[in-house]
């Protein structure tokens, strides 16, 4: 495939649909590129998805493998209009740089056949490799006409030269899965896709689970929903705090709010364990798990030294294949020692033994602490993203870690929240520390 090196004025190349090669500047906002607009029609020999075999694609003429050895072929039998461009930079965070470094300019969108109606799952690999700035290259996402992505903006969310993924779901009833792309500023650039079949459902996504905390004041957790997990062991961190299920570690507040307080008191478990703080863990284990959709949890989380409160997931095999092959997604994890920060992290096995992740976090403008904010995530087979108030920041494919890392994400989780005391991360509380420090949950809902 030709290239050129990429220079400061960002020139790329553009392979034409008949293979001819023409030197364009990538789109920016109001810029258009002076090569003429290819228009791809979409094959009806196009292999369509199943509930057995995804369909993978990437912006080339021939096929391209990604470190794992899946093979993605060209997009052009599914591609609507567009450009296909290269880049030599290097693309950071993923082993399968090849998928972001060939991608389409300017298309208007996908048509995937699929074999039988149900929901499919897509994901938009995606890199802004042509030197758009922030607010340079916004675009939408529509998939069977509903929206699916609203102002997707990679420089901003992920950085330059950063993979990154779009992931949504969508019901189709008509045999084919229309995606189309509506341009805010520039052209949209996509890599690769990858579309698979989540389920037999054709209709909007159904509430899995949810849980609004609207019981009277000092009411426990619903026990239909939730366990606490009790005790004062460290929990792989060399926490401070002891776990109760007491009321005055977790309750309702009376005002639609589940409280988990951290507390600075001397408390000895039923584990014959004695600590200096008491909290909460709460967990949907034996009560409620799922495989794929969105996870969201409204919370305002607490400020101070030595404070972790989190919202995460484990697989439900932990029992039997323990962790870190089970699992583990960090959807969010705030320290109260800088509450403008939220991290999101997967963690998942390795060949060797051992454990690899992948994680990121995004800064608000205000801190976390000041106020409810959602924190989700949106996670399909090969993929998985974290939000915050609806926007990704952190994003990972089964394609981006080493041939080396297990893809541990493909069976049911369940839901955890808690308020963690000190520990090697985030540290120990001291003198500014305000005890008593709640994590306080608006809600928290499943859909699937």
């Amino acid at each position: 495939m030709p290239t050129l090196t990429r220079s400061r004025t960002a020139t790329v190349c553009i392979l034409a649909a008949a293979g001819s090669l023409a030197i364009v500047q990538p789109a920016l906002a109001g810029k258009k590129p002076t090569a003429t607009k290819v228009t791809t029609t979409v094959a009806h020999s196009a292999p369509a998805v199943s509930a057995s075999s995804p369909v993978r694609i990437a912006a080339s003429s021939t096929a391209l493998v990604d470190a794992t050895g899946q093979t993605f072929g060209p997009d052009s039998p599914y591609a609507v209009g567009g450009q296909l461009v290269t880049t030599l930079n290097t693309v950071r965070r993923t082993a399968s740089q090849p998928l972001y470094q060939r991608e389409r300019l300017g298309g208007s969108g996908y048509a995937f056949p699929v074999s039988t109606p149900g929901t499919y799952f897509v994901d938009l690999f995606v890199a802004e490799t042509q030197g758009a700035q922030v607010g340079q290259r916004v675009w939408n996402v529509t998939a069977e006409g509903s929206p699916a992505a609203t102002s997707v903006d990679v420089v901003r969310d992920a950085g330059a030269n950063v993979a990154s993924h779009v992931l949504f779901a969508a019901p189709v009833t008509d045999g084919v899965l229309n995606i189309s792309f509506d341009r805010v500023a520039g052209q949209p650039l996509v890599g690769a896709v990858e579309v698979d079949f989540q389920n037999s459902s054709t209709t909007a996504a159904a509430t899995l689970f949810s849980d609004d905390f609207n019981s009277a004041v000092g009411t426990s957790p619903d026990t239909r929903k939730w366990t606490a997990v009790t005790g004062g062991n460290g929990w792989g961190n060399n926490e401070l705090q002891t776990y109760t299920g007491r009321a005055s570690n977790v309750a309702t507040d009376g005002a639609g709010h589940l409280s988990i307080t951290a507390r600075n008191e001397t408390y000895t478990g039923s584990d014959g364990l004695t600590r200096n703080y008491t909290s909460a863990r709460l967990q949907t284990r034996d009560h409620f798990a799922f495989q794929y959709g969105t996870a969201v949890a409204r919370m305002r989380v607490p400020a101070g030294q030595g404070l972790l409160p989190a919202f995460w997931a484990l697989g439900t095999n932990i029992g039997t294949v323990g962790w870190p092959l089970c699992g583990e997604v960090d959807i969010a994890e705030i320290l109260g020692s800088d509450p403008t920060v939220s991290h999101a992290t997967v963690h998942a096995g390795a060949t060797n033994g051992g454990t690899w992740l992948s994680g990121t976090s995004t800064a608000a403008a205000t801190p976390l602490s000041d106020g409810y904010h959602d924190y989700g995530v949106i996670w399909g087979p090969n993929a998985i993203a974290m939000t915050l108030d609806g926007r990704t920041y952190m994003t990972v494919s089964a394609s981006d870690p080493l041939p080396t890392n297990f893809w541990n994400f493909n069976h049911p989780f369940y839901l955890l929240l808690n308020l963690a005391v000190g520990g090697n991360w985030p540290g120990a509380p001291d003198a500014t520390t305000a005890f008593p420090a709640t994590l306080s949950v608006d809600y928290v809902r499943v859909t699937g």
